[in-house]
């Protein structure tokens, strides 16, 4: 009896230290997502997923303020939220923030939906851009297919389907109060640790089934990005990745008139930095556009004899194609409309200086070369004797301002016009003229 007894006191002191052990490693991974929604943006949700599968996190917290993004990287996003076991709790944080258009989305796509005080979500109408500027997109084929979309992410989660559909095709924008009196959202939480309190025994179901999560003083764990991504992230940017096309080109082109300066090599390396930002996603127009600039410039610097309209248009048709750079598909980019103009603002006057800078540098070019053309051309040319010039003894000639050394097969007064027949190096042979 005595060892029956002992053997159970055992067993329940082993159950415990293992519920104690669980307790204390417990731990929630926050994740920051800012900035514009990419393909980096997906690799941060798959790097960040492994390591919550590492660190045998109980959720995975979101910190959303963001203006949008790819459509296309949404739904991957999506995709990788709703098969993950871990859940994801979506959290529009710290006040004054907004998850707008593909935030929104990203959002309803969350097992657990919240938003701290004074902050905005919605506007997640596409935006397209056209030759009259930024408009909203109102194709019904378009706007149909995302508005289904997004309503069966709110089924999914029990919210409130009307609502949500009007992010789409009312470009509405409600504060946290709204969401969640319109059950959009679960909770309004001013802080990280006030929501690790209201989730705290929420049932959820996630592809594995139904879990429970206790959040009561478990650790926060922040969420880096390896090197990599980081990098990724940093060229990703859409404004960036424009303007080190544009400074590419215009290093390239500035390297090709002018070689032994390394600016070619600069070049090289800002496109490639420039491609790989951009995930090679580059608009055929955009190509089009800084293809023509290219060789309008280069015939401007080669062909013609000075700096005027070839070369300018060049260089309106290279700023165009950086315009066209900037996300401006409706089918691929759910973005704010301010974020897409003061984009285009931003770049353009970036782009006019870079242009305004190179082109200053190429009109030197040209202007350096067109002298040294003319320094260049020597024989049949008229000068004056400074010295006496004698089979025997050189002297010197005035040609162009300059003075050169010259010599000469018969003996020749000063002050005498000559013409140069020979040069040497720095040399010149003349004859009376």
């Amino acid at each position: 009896m005595k060892i029956k007894l002992s053997l159970i006191f055992i067993f329940f002191i082993f159950i415990l230290s293992s519920i104690s052990s669980y307790a204390q490693g417990s731990n929630v991974l926050v994740v920051e997502v800012t900035d514009t929604i990419d393909q980096y943006t997906v690799e941060i949700f798959k790097e960040s997923l492994e390591q919550a599968k590492s660190e045998k996190s109980v959720a995975i917290i979101l910190l959303l303020d963001t203006p949008g993004g790819g459509l296309e990287q949404t739904f991957e996003i999506a995709d990788i939220i709703n098969k993950s076991e871990i859940p994801f709790v979506g959290y529009v944080y710290p006040q004054g923030s907004a998850a707008w258009s593909a935030g929104t989305f990203i959002l309803m796509s969350c097992h657990i939906a919240a938003m701290a005080d004074y902050t905005i979500i919605g506007s997640a109408q596409p935006v397209e851009i056209t030759v009259e500027g930024s408009k909203l997109v109102t194709d019904s084929k378009r706007i149909n297919a995302l508005v289904s979309w997004i309503q069966t992410r709110a089924e999914m989660h029990n919210r409130n389907k009307t609502i949500v559909a009007k992010f789409i095709t009312e470009n509405l924008n409600i504060n946290e109060t709204s969401a969640l009196d319109y059950q959009v959202i679960e909770y309004v939480s001013p802080s990280i640790n006030q929501l690790l309190l209201d989730i705290n025994g929420s049932s959820i179901v996630t592809s594995s089934g139904e879990v429970i999560i206790f959040t009561i003083d478990v650790k926060q764990i922040n969420y880096s990005p390896s090197i990599g991504i980081s990098i990724m992230k940093f060229l990703s940017n859409p404004i960036l990745t424009s303007l080190l096309l544009m400074l590419g080109i215009f290093a390239l082109i500035f390297g090709i008139s002018s070689p032994g300066f390394g600016a070619e090599v600069f070049g090289v390396i800002a496109i490639l930095l420039s491609l790989i930002g951009s995930g090679f996603g580059i608009s055929i127009l955009s190509i089009i556009f800084i293809i023509i600039g290219c060789l309008l410039i280069i015939v401007e610097i080669f062909a013609t004899p000075g700096f005027g309209v070839i070369g300018i248009g060049g260089i309106i048709c290279l700023l165009f194609g950086g315009i066209f750079l900037i996300p401006n598909y409706s089918t691929d980019w759910v973005i704010t409309m301010d974020w897409i103009n003061q984009a285009i603002t931003i770049i353009l006057v970036i782009a006019v200086i870079i242009a305004i800078f190179f082109t200053f540098l190429i009109y030197k070019i040209i202007q350096v070369r067109k002298k040294k053309t003319a320094m260049g051309t020597f024989i049949g040319e008229t000068a004056k004797t400074v010295d006496m010039i004698t089979p025997y003894k050189t002297g010197y000639i005035r040609f162009k301002g300059e003075l050169w050394q010259a010599t000469s097969d018969i003996t020749i007064s000063p002050n005498t016009k000559v013409i140069i027949v020979e040069k040497d190096e720095s040399v010149l042979k003349i004859s009376p003229k």
